[in-house]
């Protein structure tokens, strides 16, 4: 992690000026074709959840202003976005869990799951890593085929995390071949993003879904 200088930094102003409001965060969905990871993972017996969450945080690392942070007057840019994810309960409740992002999806998968096996059915809320800088909270909601969602905000100024969300993975039918779909949204600080890094985080998305095939 590496400290920003305000004063040479090129978008100084941008962030002055959106770190006074309210409510900074804005919200990106977009609808993503998933057919290639969809077919890698029943290719290779894989997980769902732990391929989808790896593509995102790979093409959220691939975007530099989705790795940037600011703690009281200090931006910094972090060097990897690592995962702070929902666990869903035996009691239909949930939990947070932390995986740190590696390149190896095999790797990664399994710090999904011991994170995932540690924090299961905990009787208090886990909140013993919500200091780290490095976090993009994600979430999935397999359930339902969302168009959008909104998150629950704490009202921190300092709060600054990128939220990634996505939804069930549906199918579609495209006359000669059945393909796959989800709603992916990504939500981030408008002092440290804007509607073009947001676009590239879903060409990332995009490319490394297709690298897949």
């Amino acid at each position: 992690m590496k400290p920003i200088d305000l004063s040479n930094w090129s978008r100084r102003a941008h962030y002055e000026f959106f770190r006074t409001f309210d409510d900074p965060f804005f919200d990106v969905a977009a609808r993503v074709d998933v057919t290639a990871l969809v077919n890698f993972v029943r290719r290779t017996d894989r997980s769902l959840f732990a391929t989808l969450m790896h593509t995102a945080l790979r093409a959220a690392n691939a975007t530099l202003n989705l790795r940037y942070r600011f703690r009281g007057d200090q931006v910094f840019e972090v060097d990897t976005n690592h995962a702070s994810f929902t666990v869903l309960d035996d009691d239909e409740t949930f939990n947070y869990a932390t995986a740190l992002y590696c390149d190896d999806l095999d790797e990664f998968s399994e710090r999904i799951r011991r994170g995932a096996a540690a924090q299961r059915n905990r009787q208090d809320l886990n909140l013993d890593d919500d200091h780290r800088l490095e976090l993009i909270y994600i979430t999935s909601m397999p359930w339902l085929d969302f168009q959008s969602i909104s998150h629950p905000m704490p009202g921190d100024p300092d709060d600054c995390a990128p939220r990634i969300a996505w939804g069930k993975v549906v199918e579609v039918d495209e006359g000669d071949e059945l393909c796959h779909e989800t709603t992916v949204q990504l939500t981030v600080h408008h002092a440290l993003a804007d509607g073009l890094h947001a676009a590239r985080f879903f060409d990332h998305f995009r490319q490394f879904v297709e690298q897949l095939e």
